[in-house]
């Protein structure tokens, strides 16, 4: 997995959350803090992941 893939995904996983949250249909539900948080979650460790596997080479 390249790191510039791995970057963008997780742009969008965030900007996803951000959306999620923010947009005045679903802010301040609870099923959407948790999926955005899930969505944060999976950035953070997909990114982490690339760079890892990146170092390893």
């Amino acid at each position: 997995m390249s790191v510039t893939v791995a970057a963008g995904i997780s742009v969008a996983l965030v900007m996803f959350g951000a959306v999620l949250t923010t947009a005045p249909a679903t802010a301040g539900r609870w099923p959407s803090i948790a999926i955005a948080a899930v969505a944060l979650f999976v950035a953070i460790v997909y990114t982490g992941t690339a760079i890892r596997s990146r170092h390893r080479r």
